[in-house]
């Protein structure tokens, strides 16, 4: 008679105890979320150029759209930013005087008054009270035309310099390289602080799975 032996099967043995995986459970998904957000902060720069990976694309936000957000850019700027005749004010709140006292007393004193003291018997009759008297009327006569100047000065401009144009050109041209330094030097607390946001907000999940695990009743995998 052939006695038969059966041979129970040993469950398998898992490589971690299931309280030391659970224990570990928040601190992973903390990782995940803080690596989460810190590769969406890398993504707004990088790649610079379009990286091909299968069947998709791959490419910075802030590189595939520098040109669209140029423009952008530059359109609420002039509208938002430039109200209509802003800069046809501002120029004329420039004060002009110091310039024009400046430029009448060089020009009576360094080219009038040498040529007038040139002129034969004229000459003669040009003395330094004669220069002064001269720089007083030509300040005043420059300082009358000066306002009627800046008028026309500042319309001309508003006319035919296109602000838009060139917000929109140096925005697409502005180099990325250097757009990065400046931002990381402007919110490196923010994006830390995000980063950091990331990883409380994944050991808040890990905690929350492990207490679903322990109500499930689950002992093993």
């Amino acid at each position: 008679m052939l006695r038969v032996f059966s041979r129970q099967s040993n469950p398998p043995r898992s490589l971690m105890p299931i309280d030391a995986l659970l224990i570990l459970t928040p601190f992973i998904t903390a990782a995940i979320g803080w690596f989460t957000i810190w590769v969406a902060i890398k993504m707004l720069f990088h790649p610079r150029h379009p990286k091909k990976i299968l069947i998709w694309k791959w490419q910075g936000l802030i590189p595939r759209r520098q040109n669209q957000l140029a423009a952008e850019a530059a359109e609420i700027i002039e509208r938002e930013v430039l109200q209509q005749h802003m800069i046809q004010e501002e120029i004329r709140k420039i004060e002009l005087s110091p310039y024009l006292e400046e430029s009448a007393h060089r020009l009576v004193w360094e080219r009038i008054g040498p040529q007038l003291r040139a002129i034969p018997l004229l000459g003669s009759f040009i003395n330094d009270k004669t220069l002064a008297k001269f720089e007083v009327i030509a300040v005043a006569e420059m300082k009358k035309e000066s306002e009627p100047l800046m008028e026309k000065v500042s319309a001309q401009f508003e006319e035919t310099v296109n602000l838009r144009e060139i917000i929109e050109t140096n925005i697409a041209a502005f180099d990325l390289e250097r757009l990065e330094e400046i931002v990381n030097q402007v919110a490196k607390r923010e994006f830390r602080t995000i980063e950091r946001l990331g990883a409380v907000l994944g050991f808040v999940i890990g905690c929350v799975q492990v207490g679903l695990f322990y109500l499930a009743g689950a002992t093993s995998f």
